[in-house]
């Protein structure tokens, strides 16, 4: 399968640069798949997972949004935050979740509950990668 380029920066700089089959992750506007030779795209992406096939292996990722821009030469995601399967810590993400869901239970305001409801769908695509990886 032919390769493209992938690049993935966060604020802390460049997480990943390496050459990748296939790539899969959530935009604003839905799930979209990218192959080599795509035509040119620039959209928002959504909290949710990510996965790219390289040397015929897929590798998971929890994505906190940001945004994904490809051209000719190289597909870019410039990422909140990033973490693979690997460097999830699954205990973290499990209490995230509970302190999540025990705000969203109780009344709170309107601000609160966003950032709770937020909270929660980071907590669940980070429990959920690290159970595909």
């Amino acid at each position: 399968m032919k390769k493209f380029r992938l690049k993935i920066v966060t604020p802390k700089g460049i997480y990943r640069d390496e050459e990748v089959e296939m790539l899969n992750l959530r935009t604003t506007s839905g799930q979209i798949g990218i192959l080599a030779d795509h035509m040119p795209l620039a959209a928002g992406l959504a909290i949710g997972d990510m996965n790219y096939l390289i040397e015929g292996q897929k590798k998971h990722f929890a994505l906190s949004g940001g945004f994904v821009y490809v051209n000719e030469e190289c597909t870019t995601i410039i990422a909140n935050t990033i973490e693979s399967s690997e460097d999830i810590d699954l205990d973290r993400a499990q209490k995230a979740h509970d302190r999540a869901t025990k705000i969203m239970t109780q009344k709170q305001d309107q601000i609160d509950m966003l950032r709770a409801q937020r909270a929660l769908q980071r907590a669940v695509t980070r429990i959920r990668v690290k159970e595909l990886g």
